[in-house]
């Protein structure tokens, strides 16, 4: 009997053993698997498309083009900068003070200690002179930017390591100067680095329009025209090494081609869109619109010397006979109302917007004038977008008080190389400040003398030009700001001009870029700020 209960408990025992062995196979072999992630974007490579056609050289002492200044703007450090989003405050950067002496014109920085460029060598007093006086020396279109104070390079010394005096040729308000300063034209290079690839006394200017000397947070890799430029993270960065370790900037003109490959996640930031491209992609996930006023604007210009615009109250005519809610609002987002020559976002901004389409006052300061069934015009106008469709608002809206417009689109080139030589009668062109600093805008907009915007609409107005030549030398800031108030107020009333909007700048880019914030200028981007998330998504 025991045998038998042992032989049933034996045979029980591996039924329970085959039943456990069935239940184990099917967890290890029937469970669902793990899913499986893609990682969509390498958060250390930051992809941007746009047109690099403008770049000519990354020479810091050439660079004038909106990608050449861009791109410089990564690799070198300047005296003084900017930091965004605040653009009405300088800061200190390669210099860590400054002082104005008592003469007025007689600057001193002191350069901070520990910087160092990319190869290891010392950022010094040296280095700084020496790239100040290289600028003045090639004399390329950019310098105009330093020696419009008078400057020769006899006017920087060196006073011991770290340790720089610049004299200036006249006293300046001291914000116009160092404004200046913080132009790409002002970075510093190594001087070691530069004058070992000189060629015939260039001061290595071939050499550095495609390498880089500087003591940035990136260092140029490569530029291939017409394909890309190659950033790479400088190991040596006095600020820390930036989080993106490679910038790859494509070449791609095409704003349609951008929006594919932002789409498809190629690329991380699409530069140029359109309106209707930006409306098209606001929505969409995983894509992110950036906007901010930039320092840049449209207006109308009207030549004095054309005999109906000599007399104020046409012009004024014109300016309440514009429809400018209508154009702003066919550039979905593309702009905000200004009416003043001072953009939002530089000290000085007078936000006065006292203009709007009002056809019976426009009419009737036309018969005041002695016009009463209008004139003929010609207006020119470049056939890009969206200057050829703010034309025709223009047009619609001036015919309506009796002005014939008729429009002629040329290439920029063609239209501005006759707007320089008074060629015009109407004009609708745009102007964009060299610096941040209100006189960047008030010289070319109130002072005939300096010979260009006022000057080329023949508007010789002398009390114009003395606020702004009063304004520029104002060493007192609350004083200089009040200047700068009646100036603005002065030529809105009185001025040759009708201005239409600030362009606002929007850039598309995909969600998982983070910090990026849109220049206002063309040469104050600083993208070692920038950085990504690593972003997964289920392999199915």
């Amino acid at each position: 009997m025991p045998q038998l209960l042992g032989g049933r408990l034996k045979d029980v025992l591996i039924v329970v053993l085959v039943i456990l062995l069935i239940a184990s196979w099917g967890y290890f072999f029937t469970r669902p698997k793990p899913p499986t992630y893609k990682r969509l974007t390498d958060p250390e490579v930051l992809v941007i498309a746009m047109d690099t056609s403008d770049a000519v050289s990354l020479d810091p002492a050439r660079a004038y083009e909106l990608t050449s200044c861009l791109v410089v703007n990564q690799l070198y450090d300047k005296l003084v900068d900017f930091a965004p989003p605040d653009y009405t405050e300088i800061v200190p950067e390669v210099a860590e003070s400054w002082e104005v002496l008592p003469d007025g014109v007689t600057w001193v920085f002191h350069i901070r200690k520990g910087i160092k460029f990319a190869d290891g060598t010392p950022l010094n007093a040296t280095a700084v002179a020496f790239s100040i006086k290289r600028v003045i020396k090639l004399k390329q279109t950019a310098s105009w930017v330093l020696t419009q104070f008078g400057l020769t390079e006899d006017s920087i010394k060196v006073i011991d390591e770290y340790t720089v005096q610049i004299k200036l040729g006249y006293k300046v308000a001291p914000r116009i100067f160092l404004s200046c300063l913080s132009f790409t034209v002002g970075a510093i290079v190594n001087p070691k680095e530069v004058l070992a690839h000189q060629k015939n006394g260039d001061l290595g200017s071939e050499w550095l329009t495609d390498h880089s000397a500087g003591s940035g947070p990136f260092i140029l890799e490569k530029w291939e025209r017409e394909s890309e430029i190659v950033l790479v993270a400088n190991e040596k960065y006095w600020k820390g090494t930036p989080r993106i370790k490679k910038v790859i900037i494509k070449h791609v003109p095409e704003p349609t081609d951008q929006l594919l490959l932002l789409e498809k996640g190629d690329i991380d930031i699409a530069w140029s869109l359109t309106s209707d491209q930006i409306e098209e992609v606001r929505e969409k996930p995983g894509i992110k619109i950036a906007s901010r006023p930039a320092f840049q604007k449209a207006y109308l210009g009207m030549n004095v010397g054309f005999k109906p615009f000599s007399d104020e109250r046409v012009r004024d005519a014109i300016r309440w006979a514009i429809d400018y809610d209508a154009i702003i609002k066919m550039l979905k987002g593309g702009a905000k109302k200004l009416q003043t020559f001072i953009e939002e976002g530089i000290l000085g901004y007078n936000p006065a917007t006292p203009y709007y389409r009002d056809v019976n006052k426009a009419k009737a300061l036309l018969a005041e004038a002695g016009y009463p069934n209008g004139f003929e015009v010609e207006l020119m106008a470049p056939p890009s977008y969206p200057a050829r469709d703010v034309a025709a608002i223009i047009k619609s809206n001036l015919e309506e008080i009796g002005i014939k417009v008729n429009i002629r689109l040329v290439t920029a080139a063609e239209m501005y190389e006759k707007y320089r030589k008074q060629g015009h009668q109407l004009i609708l062109a745009e102007w964009g400040a060299d610096y941040p600093d209100p006189d960047a805008l008030a010289k070319p907009f109130a002072d005939y003398r300096v010979k260009q915007l006022a000057w080329r609409n023949m508007w010789y107005d002398d009390y114009a030009a003395n606020l702004t030549e009063q304004a520029a030398v104002e060493f007192d800031l609350s004083k200089r700001l009040a200047l700068y108030k009646e100036l603005t107020e002065y030529v809105l009333d009185k001025g040759p001009y009708a201005i239409l909007y600030q362009v606002v700048n929007q850039i598309a880019l995909r969600t998982w870029v983070e910090n990026f914030e849109p220049d206002p200028t063309f040469f104050l981007l600083d993208l070692s700020r920038v950085y990504k998330e690593s972003v997964y998504e289920v392999v199915p």
